[in-house]
């Protein structure tokens, strides 16, 4: 057995054994946490879909975060965030944020 069929083995397995809306961490690196999510049955009027597992990206501080279905879109987040535009926006804020520093008075 393959290392991809193992994975995939794994998933169904905990697909099948994990409630709706457990958690189960994957990887945690620095701030950014990625961990699997069982999503539950969904219904509306046009479709149906079947309950799901999904990689859940979230911070450690926050239960918000960013669902991703699968392969296609995780590679569509990537791109984005190691875009080079992105990566300069990110380091003005860096300087912009470190210059605000908010003084309470007592």
């Amino acid at each position: 057995m393959s290392g991809e069929e193992e994975i995939v083995q794994k998933l169904e397995n905990l697909l099948e054994t994990m409630k709706e809306w457990e958690r189960k961490p994957v990887i945690k690196v620095g701030k950014a946490i990625v961990e699997l999510v069982k999503l539950p049955r969904r219904e509306t009027k046009k479709s149906v879909e079947p309950e799901r597992l999904v990689l859940h990206i979230r911070l450690e501080d926050s239960f918000k975060g960013v669902f991703i279905p699968g392969s296609l879109i995780l590679d569509d987040i990537i791109t984005a965030l190691t875009n080079k535009t992105v990566h300069q926006i990110a380091k003005a804020l860096d300087e912009i944020n470190r210059r605000r520093i908010v003084e309470f008075k007592l």
